[in-house]
């Protein structure tokens, strides 16, 4: 029996087919066992850090994530909606069981009573909304968007604001910037509601240090991850710690205490009860002034002559491995300030000028603290130098520019600073240490100095040697402090310049970022220290060409379509031509 050759062409076409069918099935049937992702974006943006990804795995109950960020969105949003919605999914695959979300669009009710009492509900939780401006052809018009999500673990909730507003920028900007903080929130959050033990940090009190007002925006920032509060030593040796009975030490209360700007000098109970605080495993945060350049001098001569400030610590910081010199550093690198100044005549005038008192000092090397963060804003501090020490190391984490010069004490301190030719170039002190980190075992700085007999020290829960513990030193109070403005009784966040009116400087981060390390939160600063860029489109081209882009987007696809298709029929015509 013989079959003609359109029989044999068709035959060989349906054993094809059912060829391709069968690889389909079996691809699909081995990839409901076997997961394969591959993340081809440059920065590696769908691909979650260790940290994330450790968290997520170590979830023991179901965490729910209801994200408000949907519906018909502005542009910018809608790009902030799928990089949530992207990243949850990542997060999802590793642990699928105990991650869930949902999106809900809060304005869809056509009810107005409806969608205001969905508002007030959100307001209540803890969200934030936002009020976006529409601008078309001819017409203008409001949104109301709800850019944050809600998380529930076991009967409770936590509010995430999603939308990281930020002065003076623009809308791209901001959705950039949130997103390059989406995982890190997001992995903080789930963190924070999981998280059966919060960490304790303490601001100290007693000493003149810095108002709570001035230390606000970082203690908000920390009261997300920690519990922190204020306390004051007072010469009361309980107040860092406890001695329980049987006990060979004492127990520490608080896990890191943060010291921000003294002013007066330490008694010597004092600071036993701080060095104790140490050897127990306390971890310490020194932001500390070594000159005193009384700015009141300078505000009203418009110079002052800075002296040493004793604080009797210096004996302390020794036994831990650094040394606050007595000097000013002057820097090239420096941060803008505004002062009255009189060109004319007594008509007075308000100038910006580079301040070479106030340097901006960028990291060295590529500790976890300093990693990825921006330049920090420093005002009259000194340098530090570090002490080799058997059993501990020091790291330093910041410095000053190539052109720095140091000026030992005493220092006059001028605002005329800011026109005269310091020669920085030639005369210098290049990258001058200003941040440090000292982390190992550390001996008591009171070690065979204590006149009391052993039963008494073992009374006490004296203790010569700590275990391995870490401290940051920077030798500016100032540094850790936030704008205040006093006549409202506000403040901005830390790192505000004034003269840009915006968030520019990298303060806040690296105080989180020291606090993070110092309490071993490393998987924190690795999720944060990641960056992303989304690339924007041209708004004003868009709007002058948007027509054009609309039927490039539309008719083009399907022109080659039916290009395509015309080329493969002809093709196939042509193939299967009968010849003579």
């Amino acid at each position: 029996m013989k079959f003609s050759r359109h029989t044999t062409r068709k035959a060989s076409g349906l054993l094809q087919l059912a060829i391709g069918i069968a690889c389909v099935v079996l691809v699909l049937f081995i990839g409901s066992f076997t997961r394969v992702r591959a993340d081809l974006t440059s920065e590696k943006r769908y691909t979650l850090t260790d940290a994330t990804e450790n968290l997520v795995d170590s979830l023991k109950d179901v965490v729910f994530v209801k994200v408000y960020l949907s519906g018909n969105l502005p542009a910018e949003l809608q790009q902030l909606s799928t990089a949530v919605r992207d990243l949850l999914d990542e997060m999802r695959v590793r642990n699928p069981g105990m991650l869930q979300y949902e999106f809900i669009d809060p304005s869809a009710s056509l009810d107005e009573a409806t969608r205001n009492k969905v508002y007030e509900t959100l307001q209540k939780q803890g969200l934030q909304y936002t009020s976006i401006r529409l601008q078309g052809k001819g017409s203008q018009g409001e949104m109301i968007v709800w850019p944050g999500a809600i998380i529930t673990y076991r009967g409770k909730s936590l509010p995430l604001q999603l939308l990281k507003s930020q002065l003076r920028a623009t809308d791209a900007e901001m959705v950039n910037r949130s997103v390059n903080n989406l995982e890190y929130e997001m992995a903080s959050a789930i963190r924070q509601i999981t998280s059966a033990h919060r960490a304790k940090v303490a601001f100290l009190e007693g000493q003149g240090e810095l108002a709570k007002i001035a230390v606000q925006d970082l203690t908000d920032a920390l009261s997300e991850q920690y519990d922190v509060s204020r306390v004051r030593i007072n010469g009361q040796v309980d107040a860092l710690s406890d001695k329980f009975d049987g006990a060979r030490y004492r127990v520490n209360k608080y896990d890191a205490l943060i010291v921000a700007k003294p002013d007066s000098l330490f008694s010597d109970k004092d600071k036993f009860i701080l060095d104790q605080f140490v050897m127990n495993g306390g971890k310490m945060l020194w932001a500390v002034d070594a000159m005193d350049p009384h700015l009141d001098s300078l505000r009203t001569n418009q110079f002052s002559m800075a002296t040493p400030l004793d604080l009797g610590l210096d004996q302390l910081f020794f036994a831990y491995g650094v040394r606050f010199n007595k000097d000013l550093l002057l820097d090239k690198q420096c941060a803008p300030i505004q002062f009255w100044a009189r060109p004319y005549g007594d008509q007075p005038k308000m100038v910006t000028r580079p301040f070479p008192f106030e340097p901006l000092v960028l990291a060295y090397g590529l500790n976890p603290i300093v990693n990825n963060i921006d330049p920090v804003h420093l005002k009259l501090a000194g340098d530090i130098d570090t002490i080799g020490l058997d059993s501990a190391h020091s790291t330093i984490l910041l410095t000053t520019s190539k052109y720095t010069r140091v000026l030992r004490n005493p220092v006059r301190v001028s605002l005329a600073v800011v026109d005269m030719d310091l020669a920085l170039d030639r005369n210098n002190n290049p990258f001058r240490p200003v941040a440090v980190l000292t982390q190992g075992k550390f001996r008591s700085a009171f070690a065979d100095r204590l006149a009391m007999p052993d039963s008494v020290l073992r009374s006490i829960g004296y203790r010569e040697w700590s275990p391995r513990t870490a401290q940051v030193f920077i030798s500016d109070g100032d540094a850790i402090a936030n704008p205040v403005d006093l006549e409202r009784g506000t403040y901005f966040p830390l790192g505000y310049e004034k003269a840009a009116r915006a968030k520019i400087f990298g303060n806040r981060e690296f105080f989180i970022n020291a606090m993070n390390y110092l309490l071993d939160d490393k998987s924190l600063i690795s999720i944060r220290s990641r960056t992303i860029r989304l690339h924007q489109l041209d708004p004003q081209r868009i709007e002058a060409q948007r027509l054009a882009i609309q039927v490039a987007n539309v008719l083009l696809p399907i022109l080659l379509g039916l290009a395509g298709g015309a080329v493969f029929h002809l093709l196939r015509k042509r193939r299967f031509a009968h010849k003579p």
